[in-house]
């Protein structure tokens, strides 16, 4: 048994993000550890085609790993050439310094906020521009470089010297263009254009002075902003002549007989929604729609977070990662043999690859139901499933003895507890409004009727199905009418739930199925998954006895207000469809729009207990967290690859921390530096208040209880 070799194959299921996939000696083993999540790597030939594409999963569902095999096969042909935009860090980066890069004209008549998105907006195109520079600099200095020779007359300085021109350029803001832009609905549409084709002309005349210029375009603004109840959808601000941008580009790289050219956005989701609407409509969108068909858009998105703007969905390719969606929608059991079996072939490659081994020798498949039990435990999420063999290698490899299904579920329990169920109790301290902290713990309100409602079907015996099954039912798994998985959304992107499948309940209607957390499932004795010995059965998950429908209207009654953020008016929840009907405009005051505020009444106590000065941001927060599960000092780069964030945002976030006494910045016998968590920290973020526990009701063990 090879134990240091299976720990390795483990850890590469682990990374994060960007992480490199190398050896030894440098060698990247992207190409020989990939496995696509559906046979003949279609998933991978799909973003390899020339066409925009979403990529669309969870966190540690392979988005970047898929990326870094399409940049691989990319960097190899003649005609094609790609750039990667790690979207989070940027945008962190971009924020750190915001007013530095923006003419000091523009920060004293715009907003700050609007000052900051030209900060955002600039910096990334300037790191598009770098990022291109670097990958035409690898081709240059590659086998490839000798074919281009053979269409690119210029010397490979001529190049570069074009694109530092640019970037200068871009730095001196002599693309500094700013005109307002209105995106209009189906009303008023020909007096929009007007209205749009006037400013446009006024930006352009009015004065050679860009203080002039800004003044006029930020008074344009508030005005239509004014005026959004009249169905003016959104107003944002443009920077730099995009399609003057666009030709530049093409300019230099059909040069080198570049046909397309593909850029790779990570971590778009990552961002605030109104920043992720304005890279959209102001940068990708533009790039998308006006470049002829040169520019390919390759974009990581979250399920329910995909915002397209101006792009053409019906153009472009919508790849999923989450089982749901991936595996086919026809048949529940051909979903889960599908998974399975990428979760087997998974973990097959890394085995061969780093022990030159069969799965058999570290794990037990004698149980008929070992490889479904390791599916379940992670749900075919690659990160997730490095994470539970790790925690088996830790209880048994170790030892040398071979992976059960006992030592997973075990794992799957450990994995839960340690990474997930801390989320709701740490969110207490997030640097946000009451309203926004209350939001969150609403859910947690929802989440805990959830599982007591599940924990009670442990004895059910009331239906046919149920009272034909031997021993306990499973009851892991419930379904709730579709238009009410936006409310689900959150405590599926942190993994307390997962979409399991979509199908039609008794009564006709589309309804989608979720499984609860499958460690939890342990903690609870949940029995997990369906009955299999009759085809029948494989309409389980949709009896009616687990439509848990009821308890989300229940949540919606006690829990959510609609409000007018003009006037302050609440509206009842049943007012809530003619609302959205009429784009949320307030019927009360008919100017101002409605939003949807959450308010937890079990938890509101607790949360306001919390001290104004205790509160911080998400990214301190999950520094705290990573230095308290660890349990020793940490490098900022492995801080960093537990927040999917960069080593550099840890450095700036840990100084903000150590200023409070909050984390030690010491040394270590090599100078580097490292962070640990101080006592400090530990009373005031980890210790647990019994309001923080999960309130499940009743004891775990007991099915009747």
């Amino acid at each position: 048994m090879k134990k240091n070799e299976f720990l390795k194959a483990v850890d590469t299921l682990k990374l994060y993000r960007r992480a490199e996939l190398v050896d030894e000696i440098g060698q990247e083993l992207i190409s020989d550890l990939y496995v696509d999540p559906l046979p003949d790597n279609h998933v991978l030939r799909t973003v390899l085609q020339p066409n925009t594409t979403f990529l669309i999963g969870r966190k540690g569902t392979g988005k970047s790993t898929i990326f870094q095999m399409a940049q691989g096969s990319l960097t190899r042909e003649k005609n094609a050439t790609w750039a990667y935009i790690d979207i989070k860090t940027l945008y962190e980066s971009s924020t750190a310094e915001l007013v530095g890069s923006i003419p000091q004209n523009y920060e004293s008549v715009l907003t700050s906020d609007a000052v900051r998105r030209l900060s955002v907006f600039k910096s990334f195109v300037i790191e598009l521009i770098r990022e291109i520079k670097a990958q035409i600099t690898q081709r240059v200095t590659s086998s490839v470089w000798s074919q281009v020779k053979e269409t690119f007359t210029g010397s490979a300085s001529d190049l570069f010297e074009k694109l530092d021109e640019f970037l200068e350029e871009l730095k001196q803001d002599l693309y500094l263009d700013v005109t307002g832009s209105i995106h209009a609905s189906k009303h008023d549409k020909e007096a929009h254009r007007e209205k749009a084709k006037l400013a446009g002309e006024a930006t352009a005349t009015i004065s050679p002075s860009p203080s002039a210029q800004a003044r006029f375009v930020a008074e344009l603004i508030s005005e239509l902003e004014e005026t959004r109840s009249q169905n003016y959808s959104q107003v944002f601000i443009k920077i730099f002549n995009v399609r003057g941008l666009i030709t530049r580009l093409r300019e230099i790289l059909t040069s080198l007989d570049v046909k397309h050219f593909y850029i790779f956005i990570d971590d778009f989701s990552e961002l605030p929604r109104a920043d992720m609407e304005q890279v959209i409509d102001t940068i990708l969108a533009p790039f998308n729609n006006w470049s002829e068909e040169f520019i390919k858009l390759k974009v990581a998105v979250y399920p329910g977070r995909l915002y397209a703007g101006d792009i053409d969905l019906s153009k472009v390719d919508e790849v999923y990662l989450d089982i749901y969606r991936a595996y086919g929608r026809n048949d529940v059991g051909n979903m889960e043999d599908r998974a399975i079996d990428f979760t087997k072939r998974l973990v097959t490659t890394r085995l061969q690859h780093f022990c030159n081994e069969a799965p058999e020798a570290y794990f037990d498949t004698t149980s008929a139901d070992f490889w479904q039990t390791l599916f379940y435990s992670c749900l075919g999420n690659p990160r997730i499933l490095g994470y539970i063999l790790f925690f088996c290698y830790e209880t048994t490899v170790i030892y040398e003895k071979r992976i059960g299904v006992k030592t997973i579920q075990d794992a799957a329990r450990r994995y839960y507890e340690e990474k997930i169920d801390h989320s709701f109790r740490l969110n207490k301290f997030l640097h946000e409004t009451f309203e926004e902290r209350s939001s969150i713990y609403s859910l947690k309100e929802l989440f805990e009727e959830i599982v007591k409602r599940a924990k009670s079907l442990r004895s059910y015996r009331d239906s046919k199905v149920m009272s034909e099954i031997p021993g306990r039912p499973p009851t892991s798994h419930f379904h709730v009418r579709a238009e009410y998985e936006p409310i689900l959304s959150t405590l599926e992107l942190n993994f307390f739930l997962t979409k399991y499948y979509e199908m039609k309940d008794r009564d006709g209607r589309e309804v989608s199925v979720y499984a609860i957390n499958y460690g939890l499932c342990q903690q609870q004795t949940i029995a997990f998954g369906r009955p299999r010995e009759k085809r029948e059965q494989r309409l389980y998950f949709v009896e009616r006895v687990f439509d848990f429908s009821p308890i989300v209207v229940s949540y919606i009654k006690v829990n959510q207000e609609i409000v007018c953020g003009r006037c302050g008016h609440r509206h009842g929840h049943e007012m809530l469809p003619a609302i959205q009907a009429f784009d949320m405009l307030c019927p009360q005051c008919k100017q101002g729009r409605c939003k949807i505020v959450n308010l937890s009444r079990k938890y509101e106590r607790l949360i306001k207990s919390v001290a104004d000065e205790n509160l911080l941001p998400d990214t301190e927060l999950g520094i705290l967290k990573a230095l308290h599960d660890e349990r020793k000092s940490m490098f900022a780069k492995e801080i960093a690859a537990q927040l999917d964030c960069s080593y550099q945002l840890v450095g700036r976030r840990g100084r903000h921390l150590a200023e409070r006494n909050l984390v030690e910045r010491g040394e270590n016998e090599k100078g580097r530096r490292v962070f640990e968590i101080t006592s400090t920290a530990q009373e005031v973020y980890f210790s647990t208040a019994q309001d923080d526990q999960m309130d499940f009701g009743g004891n775990s063990e007991d099915p009747d209880s």
